[in-house]
């Protein structure tokens, strides 16, 4: 069975996904996979929305002005040289998006690092491409937010770093991760092997680390760690003063944890207002340092700033001013919850940049105010798409909930929720439907709660009622696709409008779900598909309303065919057993794609109750295909999308326009990413829009 939780994002009370966007560079480097690009003349156009999720890590480059870098925990790694007003991709090459750290040489920023759930990542020319590093034997991995910090580079030789993984291992390079030493075989520095938080060289020749166990000194040409005493507990983050290159300052509790020799001794800050300590900047161009921290407490989070080295603190975020237009999700998300970073542009100490779950905002007054700037950094995992014969976009998402869009993606409206927190709304929307005019049925389950539910509205998505009655009341864990079963599976009788299926994993209580009022009730269907793991494979015929198509995976995963509305489903297809999506042309073909060995597509044969291979595509390219539709003007125009279970980039679009015969592909200038959680067609069959696992919408002229 594929983990598919590998490819989400993970904060404890959310099951979570997301991929990227295209990129046009502003600066040397990062041109080098355009011309490629535009040759084949596919020139992707964003139709979508900024921010909206987690952003582990900002840095600014020390030695090129208004240059940030920006990581994304599941879309990889933004640019901007504009201090932030506009971001680009940089994630040609990049083979995990899931991204920790960015980490700058001191003497050569055109070299950089990327702390990945894969492994160490390396570019020479500032992001333009990144290689692979060697992973020990795939020990080296980060995860986020936990790894903050976790490399460390030599002042002088961009090739020598010390790495701190997601188990607590130290490993050092001396050519750039092409080798890595274990200078840490006993796990002396995390002996309960949790993340290394953060990690900083402490002279030409030892280390100094960080975990939830405290602080440890490593000797890079040695073979263990000593434990630092007499200090901090706990650390999530530290720094050293550059003046003062003996002087160190501790995040991990509610006071910051101060050493004036290196260890030997400690104070302690008085401390903060609220929560602990979770991040440190410093500012030294004054005579005297300026320290702001990240407070968090729960899911809240704010700037502190003390310049007496924390006898007083000062909250420097009360005024937070959120991009509507650009991250439509502050319209009923926190804008004090939990930050996960803050960093002081070394040009000019009054500019400041904190991010935080849900978007990042910068400050040119010293953190007296704050505006969010997320242009060009989509951050969203998009599981649904939708368009309406009269151009409306809707979008369901993880997180972000039901969006909508009236000016074909310019801007998006709130939907589902539109303001405040309540548990049973906040969390995850996974599929949605029209069914009628003003009808809108989507599937939905809140991040706090068990249960799945139908959000339904009848006046264009001005009121959402919940709708429970008859669906499971309770969390589905058996043999499911992730942790517990969701209803991922939605379709409606293209000829009944009252009519809508919904599909939900699990053997202990899923499975398919009728409605035959609009979605105001549900009852499970009396006979059920061999197997109940279903993903995305649930499809009405246009042709033939009586014929359902369920595609599942797992021991007796396939495709099943009902030709009685649901009642009874016959064994169609054995040879995929993992089906993750299954769709029917306009002249009822039925196309289904999965993972058999690697992406693969399955098509009916003539009698539409059996199948053929289709195409098998390179493995190379991703685990599966998921993201499927058929032109609804051309029933031989057909375009899939390969997907990776993990973070893994890149995945592959395709487009055949003779049935499957023959297959172009379509990926243009969108940047490296994880592919498509769904595809669809506008109505009158000449814009294809993708919704992909990370990064927003997109659309494409066919």
């Amino acid at each position: 069975m594929p983990d598919m939780r590998a490819f989400a994002r993970n904060d404890t009370r959310k099951i979570v996904l997301k991929d990227c966007f295209a990129l046009l560079a502003m600066t040397l480097g990062i041109f080098l996979f355009l011309p490629a690009a535009f040759a084949s003349g596919e020139h992707w156009e964003f139709t979508g929305w900024y921010g909206g999720g987690c952003f582990p890590n900002i840095i600014f480059d020390p030695q090129n002005k208004n240059r940030v870098y920006l990581t994304s925990d599941v879309a990889g790694i933004w640019r901007s040289d504009d201090l932030g007003e506009h971001w680009n991709f940089i994630t040609k090459g990049l083979g995990s998006l899931t991204v920790a750290q960015v980490a700058i040489a001191p003497s050569d920023s055109n070299i950089l690092y990327a702390a990945t759930d894969g492994g160490v990542f390396v570019s020479r020319n500032a992001g333009g491409l990144w290689t692979a590093a060697d992973t020990f034997n795939k020990r080296i991995k980060f995860v986020r937010p936990d790894n903050y910090r976790p490399i460390a580079i030599d002042l002088q030789n961009p090739d020598k770093l010390c790495v701190g993984t997601a188990r607590g291992d130290i490993f050092c390079s001396q050519n750039a991760g092409n080798h890595w030493t274990d200078i840490d075989p006993e796990n002396k520095s995390s002996p309960g092997k949790k993340p290394i938080t953060a990690i900083s060289f402490d002279g030409p020749d030892q280390v100094m680390a960080a975990s939830s166990q405290g602080l440890s000194r490593c000797l890079i040409n040695g073979k263990t760690c000593e434990a630092i005493t007499g200090g901090p507990a706990q650390v999530t983050d530290f720094l050293y003063s550059k003046k003062f290159p003996k002087t160190l300052y501790v995040a991990g509790s509610s006071k910051m944890w101060i050493s004036k020799d290196d260890g030997s001794s400690w104070s302690q800050s008085e401390a903060i207002p609220q929560g602990n300590t979770y991040r440190i900047s410093l500012d030294e161009s004054g005579n005297k340092p300026v320290i702001r921290v990240i407070g968090n407490k729960d899911w809240n989070g704010s700037v502190l700033l003390t310049q007496d080295e924390g006898q007083t603190w000062e909250k420097q975020d009360s005024n937070l001013q959120t991009d509507a237009v650009s991250n439509p999700t502050y319209a009923w998300a926190s804008k004090d919850g939990k930050a996960n970073s803050v960093q002081i542009d070394p040009f000019n100490p009054e500019v400041v940049f904190r991010t935080d779950w849900w978007g990042v905002f910068r400050s040119d007054d010293g953190g007296q105010s704050w505006n969010e700037k997320v242009v060009g950094a989509p951050d969203t995992v998009a599981s649904d798409v939708l368009v309406t014969s009269n151009g409306e976009i809707y979008v369901a998402t993880m997180d972000n909930g039901l969006l909508k869009s009236v000016d074909d993606g310019k801007t998006y409206e709130p939907l589902f929720p539109r303001q405040g927190y309540n548990d049973e709304i906040q969390g995850h929307v996974w599929r949605v439907v029209i069914n009628k005019e003003g009808g809108i049925v989507a599937t939905s389950s809140p991040w706090g709660k068990q249960f799945n539910q139908v959000i339904l509205s009848n006046d264009g998505g001005q009121s959402f009622d919940l709708i429970r009655s008859g669906l499971p009341s309770q969390g589905i864990y058996g043999n499911t696709v992730w942790d517990r079963g969701y209803a991922k599976a939605l379709a409606t009788d293209p000829n009944n409008p009252d009519t809508i299926y919904l599909g939900i994993d699990g053997d202990n209580g899923g499975g398919l779900f009728i409605s035959n009022d609009g979605g105001t009730s549900w009852t499970r269907s009396s006979g059920q598909p061999g197997s109940l793991r279903v993903y995305h494979g649930l499809a009405v015929d246009p042709t033939d309303s009586n014929r359902i198509v369920w595609g599942a995976g797992g021991s007796h995963g396939g495709v099943y065919i009902s030709n009685d509305k649901g009642q009874t489903f016959q064994y169609a297809l054995e040879s995929m057993s993992w089906v993750f999506n299954v769709v029917i042309g306009p002249d009822g073909t039925i196309y289904a794609g999965g993972d058999a060995g690697g992406p693969t597509v399955y098509v009916s044969n003539a009698d539409k109750q059996s199948f053929h291979l289709l195409k098998h595509f390179d493995d190379k390219i991703g685990s599966a295909i998921d993201g499927m539709a058929v032109n609804p003007k051309d029933a031989k125009m057909i375009v899939v999308s390969t997907v990776s279970w993990s973070d893994t980039s890149p995945c592959k679009y395709f487009l055949s326009r003779d049935a499957g015969q023959s297959w172009e592909m379509i990926n243009g200038d969108l940047p490296d990413g994880a592919g498509a959680s769904s595809m669809t067609f506008d109505p009158q069959g000449q814009y294809l829009y993708i919704a992909r696992y990370a990064g927003s919408v997109y659309k494409i002229k066919i």
